[in-house]
């Protein structure tokens, strides 16, 4: 006889696979009888169970997963939570699955749907453009939670994300109104369809509509550090190149906190003050960078309500009640510690002739 499976087992007890599979994961929904009878069976014929065979009834039943591109961004911490705790109320087990910045989430998420035999998938993270023929091949409901998308687009499949382009824009023309002209911006690629892009072209927009250009000294786009973009030590590394070029501003917009974190210690390396010499400022709105000294002037995004509206958009597809929609949400401005007047307006912010009309976080 070849060696023993979960079939085997199944057969010499009279019970099905998916009885044997509760039996080994010591499910309460089995019979105490049974579950002795098949663990006695177990160690007779020597069996070790086999993780795939054991879930896969469970997964091609109640599993949805999670496709995770830039896992060392701690933003989607607390996403990843939230809808992994809905998906448990609901019955479903959740997969999480950590794209590579070199791979094609697609391609991942296509094989993944083929292995683990899901009920549907949530992006997070990644480009906002993918081949339709390859999209329409996943045959399961899907959305793309956090990607971004451009001003105006609708999509046939469901997108939930904020106006990174106008939020962008709105955190820069908040520096502006604080008399910075020399504004940098350390970001991801700009050529490459994601987030990055659209918060640089928001940073492009609001130079131009103030009559100021974007000057490509001032651009600095990180450098993958292993397969990750979105870490503390790209935003340092990129902050201390801009530093040691000697092209001066006075202010430096992070698409992403953790880029900001980064910069902030790679400044106050260098023997800079913030914000008194550079101001810098972020996006996302993580817990950190409100705990950070000093604390990080953001965009904050509303992580658990864009959590929530991906779940229920996605459940709603799987249980046939809904359409896939398009969900634009609001964020917020949030003005703390790491920004606040040029150097010229210095005098005049403290002597009360310059007012922010923005409310602080």
């Amino acid at each position: 006889m070849g060696e023993t499976t979960i079939r085997d087992i199944a057969r010499l007890c009279g019970v099905g696979v998916s009885t044997v599979s509760r039996a080994i994961n010591n499910h309460p929904d089995i019979n105490p009888t049974t579950r002795r009878k098949i663990m006695e069976v177990i160690a007779e014929t020597g069996f070790v169970p086999n993780n795939s065979a054991i879930n896969l009834k469970k997964s091609d039943a109640r599993s949805i997963a999670l496709l995770i591109k830039g896992i060392t961004n701690q933003f989607f911490n607390r996403m990843i939570q939230v809808m992994e705790d809905r998906a448990q109320k609901l019955g479903y087990t959740t997969i999480l699955r950590h794209v590579e910045a070199r791979e094609d989430e697609v391609q991942v998420a296509l094989q993944l749907v083929k292995e683990k035999r899901l009920r549907g998938l949530v992006f997070l993270g990644g480009n906002f453009t993918h081949d339709e023929v390859m999209l329409r091949q996943l045959k399961v409901p899907f959305v793309f939670s956090t990607v971004g998308m451009p001003q105006g687009e609708q999509t046939w499949y469901a997108n939930v994300a904020v106006d990174d382009r106008l939020e962008s824009e709105k955190l820069i023309d908040y520096l502006i109104g604080q008399g910075h002209r020399r504004i940098a911006i350390i970001t991801d690629a700009v050529s490459v369809p994601s987030v990055g892009q659209l918060r640089y072209q928001g940073y492009s927009d609001a130079l131009r509509r103030h009559g100021l250009t974007a000057d490509p000294k001032l651009v600095r786009e990180v450098v993958p550090n292993g397969n990750e973009h979105y870490t503390i030590e790209n935003g340092y590394e990129e902050a201390r190149k801009l530093l040691a070029s000697d092209e001066p501003f006075t202010a430096v917009f992070c698409i992403a906190d953790i880029f900001a974190i980064g910069a902030c210690r790679a400044i106050l390396d260098a023997g800079l003050r913030i914000p008194e010499d550079i101001s810098v400022t972020g996006y996302d709105g993580i817990a950190i960078g409100n705990f950070y000294a000093p604390r990080i002037t953001t965009i904050v995004q509303p992580a658990e309500e864009m959590a929530e509206e991906t779940i229920r958009l996605l459940f709603d597809m799987i249980g046939k009640k809904g359409k896939p929609e398009t969900i634009l949400m609001p964020a917020e401005l949030a003005v703390r510690e790491s920004s606040g007047p040029a150097k010229s307006n210095a005098s005049q912010q403290a002597a009360g002739d310059v007012a922010s009309p923005l409310l602080h976080g």
